[in-house]
C-alpha cells in the first residue's frame, strides 16, 4: 500500500471504529476513544517517513502546545455549554483554541515540559467541570451524512497537515496535528441528540484520552532519533493506550 493510499484508508477506518463505539457504548466511551492519538499518530508517522525523524520530534513538541490549545477549547465549551446554545458553546471553544494556540505558539513559547505541566493542569480542571451524567446510551439515529462527514474531516486533516508540513515547518505542523476533528462532531451530535450532559460526557472522555495523547508526544520527543523509529512509535502508542484504558474501567 502506498503512503497516499494509507492516509486515505487508515484514518477513516479508525474514525469508523470510534463512531461505532460511541453508538454502542455511549458518549463517554466514544469521547475516551476519540481522545486517543487516532489522527495525530498517523500524522506523526507520515511526517517521520516523509520529512525525517528530527522533523517529527520537533513536531511532537509543537503538538504538546497544540494539545494545550485543545484543552482550553474543551474548558471553554464545558463552561459555556450549560448556559448557552450549542452553536455559541462550540464557537466559544473555537475561539479558545485559536486564541490559546496563538498565544502559546507565537507569544509565550513555553518549554516542552512547562507546556506539558500546563496541559495536565487544564485537563484536570476540565474533568472537574464535566461530572459523569450517568445517562444511558442514546438511541437517536444520526443523520445519513454524519459518518461520511466525520470520516472526511479526519482524513482531510491528516492529508493537509502531512502535505503542507514542508511549508508549515515542524512547530506549526505539530500544533495543528491534535485538532480534535473526531471529538467535536461527537460533542455536537451528543448535544443535539441527547442533551448538554451527554455532550459533556464526550468532553470528559476526550480529555481523559488526551492524557494518553500527551504521553504519546512526550515519548516521541524523548525517543525519536535515539532508538529505531519502529520501536519509538511502538513504545509511544503502547504508553498512550496504557494510560487511557484504565479510564474505561474506572468511573469517577
Amino acid at each position: 500500500m502506498s503512503l497516499v493510499a494509507a492516509k486515505i484508508v487508515v484514518t477513516p477506518a479508525l474514525m469508523w471504529v470510534v463512531s461505532a463505539a460511541a453508538r454502542r457504548w455511549g458518549s463517554l466511551v466514544g469521547g475516551l476513544l476519540s481522545g486517543l492519538p487516532l489522527t495525530s499518530a498517523p500524522i506523526s508517522i507520515y511526517l517521520a517517513i516523509e520529512q525525517g525523524e528530527q522533523f517529527a520530534s520537533d513536531a511532537a513538541v509543537g503538538s504538546v502546545t497544540g494539545l494545550g490549545a485543545v484543552a482550553l477549547a474543551y474548558m471553554a465549551y464545558a463552561l459555556c455549554a450549560p448556559r448557552v446554545s450549542s452553536s455559541r458553546a462550540v464557537g466559544a471553544g473555537l475561539l479558545a483554541f485559536l486564541g490559546g494556540g496563538f498565544i502559546l505558539h507565537s507569544v509565550i513559547h513555553p518549554g516542552v515540559w512547562v507546556m506539558a505541566a500546563l496541559d495536565v493542569v487544564v485537563m484536570v480542571l476540565v474533568i472537574a467541570l464535566c461530572p459523569l451524567s450517568g445517562q444511558a446510551v442514546g438511541r437517536a439515529r444520526p443523520p445519513r451524512w454524519d459518518m461520511p462527514a466525520r470520516l472526511g474531516a479526519a482524513t482531510l486533516l491528516v492529508v493537509l497537515v502531512s502535505t503542507l508540513a514542508p511549508y508549515l515547518g515542524p512547530a506549526l505542523s505539530g500544533v495543528l496535528a491534535p485538532i480534535p476533528v473526531i471529538s467535536w462532531p461527537l460533542i455536537v451530535f451528543a448535544r443535539v441528540q441527547t442533551g448538554v450532559a451527554a455532550s459533556l460526557d464526550v468532553v470528559r472522555g476526550s480529555v481523559q484520552g488526551a492524557f494518553g495523547v500527551l504521553a504519546f508526544y512526550l515519548c516521541l520527543y524523548m525517543t525519536l532519533g535515539q532508538i529505531s523509529i519502529v520501536l519509538a512509535y511502538t513504545l509511544s502508542i503502547a504508553l498512550s493506550v496504557a494510560l487511557v484504558m484504565p479510564w474505561l474501567f474506572v468511573r469517577r
